[in-house]
């Protein structure tokens, strides 16, 4: 190899985090370098076509964005001794859920717990963001470096139903799913058992950069949810970093089982994000049907925005009305699940639907829209109206 990886992100991006846990969890040779590199101003992203982190560059100068398709060019590309995609049916459908949730599910209280606390988080973040914007800047010069990316930042919260009416919800949910994930990590190193698998890298996502490192949120963590805060550590550590569980090799749990406190995990995973998610569907469901000529191989995000799914969706979270933008790429990340489930025989289908109906997750098992989103040269677009 001539020369190394490149992963284009900074320390506060979410979905950087996702894919830097991966590469060093599988030992990859790589350097990474910020949105302020000239090759990333100069070449990265006007390739990508948008600014966008992260962006991996392989070392014969192939560009991949999204955080799914890094992790599965890296699993291939330097496999480990156990796949992040778990080959058991109730282990790899499972897996692919709690991706999707951390890549889509765990975005609001993310940039709540970062955006709505500004006296505890705000001194960190301005230095952060000033960091990871113009590395060396003087430390006076921060908010005139940061602000104006900040403050862009800040101006989704009402788009993802942030607001002073559903802060309470949001709180009481991530919470709930703190205090479950804590009691799992205690008895176990990992969501499956003793190696990590996609899902655990899609919840570090928000679990790193926001919820553990941010300072309101990383003290809550510490403090109320210690074994997280452990869990958390050994995902962005490059060994298995699991002495407290000496006896569990470096395997998932034999037959596919599944532990006992994974169960209120999961149900906490469909309180928090199941109502949105089918909301999410029949809301694109409903713009797909007033824009019927789509032709195959567009992109969502067509230089005619007539042509760009948009608008609202509104649900009931814990028995608060919310209301949030219509997110298409939340439909495409949920193709991985049904993907998945599809592929099994129908014995396996009926043992996955069976584990999962009692945490009210099966029908995510066979939730579709009417179109079918694909990707191509790291863009969504869409697929053929007859697949």
């Amino acid at each position: 190899m001539s020369q190394p990886y490149v992963l284009y992100g900074m320390p506060v991006s979410m979905f950087a985090g996702k894919a830097r846990a991966h590469l060093r969890k599988r030992r990859v040779p790589f350097v990474e370098r910020l949105i302020s590199h000239p090759r990333f101003v100069g070449d990265v992203a006007p390739a990508i076509g948008r600014l966008i982190i992260p962006v991996l560059e392989t070392p014969e100068g192939e560009l991949i964005q999204d955080t799914a398709d890094i992790l599965r060019h890296v699993e291939w590309t330097f496999p480990g001794e156990v796949s992040i995609y778990p080959s058991t049916p109730r282990h790899s459908v499972i897996a692919r859920i709690f991706e999707l949730f951390g890549d889509e599910g765990m975005i609001r209280a993310a940039m709540h717990y970062r955006w709505n606390y500004p006296d505890q988080n705000m001194g960190f973040l301005r230095a952060a963001f000033a960091a990871g914007i113009a590395p060396g800047a003087d430390a006076a010069d921060a908010e005139a470096v940061a602000g104006g990316v900040m403050a862009k930042l800040q101006t989704y919260l009402p788009a993802l139903g942030l607001s002073p009416q559903t802060i309470p919800a949001v709180e009481a949910g991530y919470e709930a799913l703190l205090d479950a994930l804590n009691r799992h990590f205690q008895r176990s190193p990992y969501l499956l058992g003793g190696v990590p698998c996609v899902g655990d890298f899609g919840l570090i996502a928000a679990f790193h950069a926001h919820l553990a490192r941010d300072p309101y949120p990383a003290d809550q963590m510490k403090t109320r949810a210690y074994f997280v805060w452990r869990w958390v550590e050994r995902m962005i550590s490059a060994d298995a970093d699991m002495p407290e569980f000496p006896d569990t090799a470096e395997a998932y749990a034999a037959d596919d089982q599944l532990a006992p406190t994974l169960g209120p995990v999961l149900e906490a995973v469909g309180r928090i994000y199941g109502a949105e998610l089918m909301a999410q569907v029949a809301g694109l469901d409903a713009w797909l049907a007033d824009h019927p000529d789509l032709a195959a191989g567009e992109p969502l995000q067509s230089a005619d925005r007539e042509k760009r799914p948009r608008g609202t969706v509104s649900f009931d979270l814990s028995g608060t009305q919310m209301t949030t933008a219509l997110r298409a790429f939340s439909v495409f990340k949920l193709q991985a699940v049904t993907d998945d489930f599809d592929g099994l025989t129908a014995a396996d289908q009926a043992t996955v639907t069976a584990a999962l109906d009692p945490f009210g997750l099966a029908p995510w098992l066979t939730l579709k829209a009417g179109r079918r989103i694909a990707r191509v040269d790291n863009r969504e677009v869409w697929g053929d109206p007859s697949s």
